[in-house]
Parts: C-alpha cells; sequence; structure tokens
C-alpha cells in the first residue's frame, strides 16, 4: 500500500509543496519468507539416507566434501565438491564409481605415471626381469646358466636376471665347467635348492662323458629333476677321452671315425656272464 504524504514548507516567501512517498512494509508477511536448511555435517557418512539428501563430510579432503544420496542408502560424491566421479567399466561390465581412479601395475609390467601440468601421462613398458625379450633371446643370455663350481657331481650356475624359483617344464642352457665323473649328479641354480641331473627317461643317472665341460646341454625341469633334454648320442665323435667302462657307462656306444683307408670303430659298453665290464667291438 503506497500513501503520499504532503508537507507545506514554508520560508521567507512560500516555495510550494513538497510531497514525499513512502512504502508501508508488512512485517508479518516479511518473516515467511524463504529460508535456507543448513546441510548435515559429520567426520563419517550416515549408514542410511533417501534420494535427495546432501552430506558434507568434514573429514574428507577439501574440495571433496560435498556428498549426495543418489538411491536409498547410497552416498556419493558430488561434481560441485571438486573433480566429480568417473564410473569405471571392465567391458561392458560396470566396476564401480568413484572420484579416484587407481593404476597398478600387474606381473611383468611397469608404470610410469606423472602429472604434466596439463593431464595425468600413463607410460607402461614391460619388467625384463620378468618378461623375456627379443634382444635377450637372440643373446642367447635369458636361459644361459654357466657353471663354475669346479664340482663334478655338484654343479652350480647362475642365471641373469636371478631366477626366483623352478617351474616345471622350465629349460635351461647349461654350460658345466669340468667334466661329469657320471652317477649321482645334482644342479643348484642360483642356490634356490640342488636338484638332481638324469637323463631324458628322468630315473637315470648320468655316465662319464654325458655332461662334459665346455659343451651346451639343454636341460628341462620335470617338477622333481632336471632331465637331459633328448638322447645322448655316442661318445668319441666329437674327441672325447674314453672313459672307463663300468656299471656307470652301461650300455653307452663309443665311435671313433678312421682316417683315410681306417675303417670306423663301434663299440660298447658292457658285462659279460662274470660281471666284468669292458668295452666290447661292434664293429
Amino acid at each position: 500500500m503506497r500513501r503520499t504524504i504532503c508537507l507545506s514548507v514554508y520560508l521567507s516567501v512560500s516555495l510550494g509543496t513538497l510531497c514525499l512517498g513512502q512504502t508501508a512494509v508488512d512485517l508479518s508477511k516479511q518473516s515467511k519468507s524463504a529460508s535456507a536448511t543448513p546441510i548435515q555435517v559429520g567426520a563419517t557418512l550416515p549408514s542410511t539416507c533417501t534420494v535427495g539428501q546432501m552430506f558434507f563430510l568434514s573429514s574428507a579432503a577439501a574440495g571433496q566434501n560435498l556428498y549426495g544420496c543418489v538411491a536409498s542408502n547410497v552416498w556419493t560424491p558430488q561434481a560441485g565438491a571438486g573433480g566429480g566421479s568417473l564410473t569405471i567399466n571392465s567391458g561392458a561390465t560396470s566396476v564401480g564409481t568413484r572420484p579416484i581412479v587407481s593404476f597398478s601395475a600387474g606381473l611383468g609390467t611397469l608404470l610410469a605415471i606423472s602429472d604434466t601440468g596439463t593431464a595425468i601421462s600413463i607410460q607402461p613398458s614391460i619388467d625384463p626381469a620378468v618378461v623375456s625379450t627379443r634382444a635377450a633371446e637372440q643373446s642367447g643370455g635369458a636361459l644361459l646358466c654357466n657353471s663354475a663350481s669346479g664340482s663334478a657331481t655338484t654343479y652350480t650356475c647362475a642365471l641373469s636376471p636371478t631366477l626366483a624359483s623352478y617351474t616345471t617344464g622350465m629349460t635351461l642352457h647349461w654350460i658345466p665347467d669340468v667334466n661329469a665323473t657320471g652317477g649321482a649328479t645334482t644342479l643348484n641354480v642360483d642356490t634356490i635348492g640342488a636338484k638332481s641331473v638324469k637323463l631324458s627317461d628322468g630315473t637315470t643317472n648320468p655316465a662319464p662323458g654325458d655332461i662334459l665341460a665346455g659343451r651346451s646341454t639343454r636341460l628341462w625341469f620335470d617338477g622333481t629333476v632336471f632331465r637331459i633334454a633328448g638322447p645322448v648320442g655316442p661318445l668319441g665323435i666329437l674327441g672325447e677321452t674314453q672313459p672307463t667302462c663300468s656299471a656307470a657307462a652301461h650300455g653307452r656306444l663309443w665311435y671313433v671315425a678312421g682316417a683315410t683307408g681306417v675303417k670306423d670303430s663301434l663299440s660298447v659298453c658292457a658285462k659279460d656272464a662274470t660281471n666284468a665290464y669292458a668295452w666290447r667291438l661292434l664293429y
């Protein structure tokens, strides 16, 4: 309601009539204007909520305090609280929605993560200590195990990178440092533990001449012992020194190539009826 009040002003002469306007305020209506209800505050999110409720989490990092109830009893950080949330899918399946995404390197992988100032840079690579590389395979170094133990029965060798454990089916390119004397023989790789070395059948011990210094011997681990891969060929063909025929060399062949005009010879280590072992000429 607007009222007009007119006042007559007189000085030494009449200046006319001054009219002032005044607005009446209805205090009863003013007190009924809209008011804001304070948001709930606490150090932990309530266990229950209804859709539309808001909560200020005082224990959260600054700028990440505001949560909204998006479904019954489900609180979600709000975008207005600083940064928002990101929904992560695995294929077509949703993993979840969170304001933080964590990257973890899996077995054989490495992650270099940095902030460029304008973006987060993620550079994945392989871990050469776990994953074999083409360069390592081509150099032969990935499986190469050189011995330097000085023993003809209890060998040791080392791989690079260091072997963590024996695995069924694993292979080695083993180079002994001395000739094996034959019989019970073991190999200990990177001090993991000594394992028996057997012929390809997994039960027969090597004989003298089966394991020679400086010659690569391919081994594979069957879960219990190292087996020499493939059959052992006739000795002597590469100029080895003929070992004594004994029970350890029982059944081994010995081949000698003859010079021009001289026939080759082939012998076998065998025993007679008296159990006497000797090289028996076959050809």
